[in-house]
């Protein structure tokens, strides 16, 4: 829930103050590259192109981090993950609006591919993603189609889980809206501290709870 409240804060914090492209699905980036470029506007084709870029630069770290560190502890992995994150929101804070926008879209887009790559499951088996709804969207509705048409009753508990997820990202988006209008660049923050939350209760819980709790 922690996890999918900073997705929806990052993304609509980098509509919303970094120039209007996405910093955490990409799918919105890829379409404003093409608008671009049917435009041959290629100047502005560079803004959303290298948030994508980033993204992609983010994976190769994070998975060159499990294998060359922590094969052998993935929580170790995740820990490292959200430190490493934190820290990037938290110095994004201080870059002022007045710099170039593509500077902040690009560590948000590295911060979050660090956290779709290093956390996809909730329980044991359930697939997610906390920076974007669409694959959510689709678990949810075929787990409630499941749960209600076919009574099965741990499909309705799955779809009752992912619709948390999904209200926590929208509750995210909301808060990161209201405090885009008033903190501007230091609303980031709000997503270093929700991270910041949960890297404190990965040293609480076991790593079957933690898992459960993301």
């Amino acid at each position: 829930m922690l996890l999918a409240s900073a997705g929806g804060l990052m993304d609509v914090y980098s509509y919303t103050v970094r120039g209007q492209v996405f910093a955490t699905g990409q799918t919105g980036n890829f379409v404003l590259v093409a608008f671009q470029l049917s435009k041959k506007n290629y100047l502005g084709m560079i803004h959303p192109f290298v948030p994508i870029m980033s993204f992609w630069a983010g994976f190769f770290v994070a998975w060159h981090m499990f294998y060359s560190l922590s094969k052998e502890n993935p929580l170790l992995w995740q820990r490292r993950i959200l430190a490493t994150s934190i820290f990037i929101l938290f110095f994004t804070g201080f870059i002022p609006c007045s710099y170039p926008n593509i500077i902040a879209d690009s560590l948000i887009a590295f911060a979050a591919s660090f956290q779709y790559c290093a956390f996809r499951k909730f329980g044991i088996d359930e697939n997610y993603a906390s920076i974007f709804c669409s694959g959510n969207m689709r678990s949810c509705v075929d787990n409630y189609y499941k749960g209600i048409v076919r009574k099965d009753k741990q499909a309705l508990k799955r779809a009752l889980k992912y619709s948390c997820i999904l209200i926590s990202f929208l509750a995210g988006a909301a808060i990161g809206a209201l405090e885009s209008g008033i903190f501007h660049e230091k609303a980031i923050w709000t997503a270093a501290v929700l991270l910041s939350t949960a890297l404190v209760l990965s040293f609480v819980f076991d790593s079957d709870q933690f898992a459960k709790m993301e």
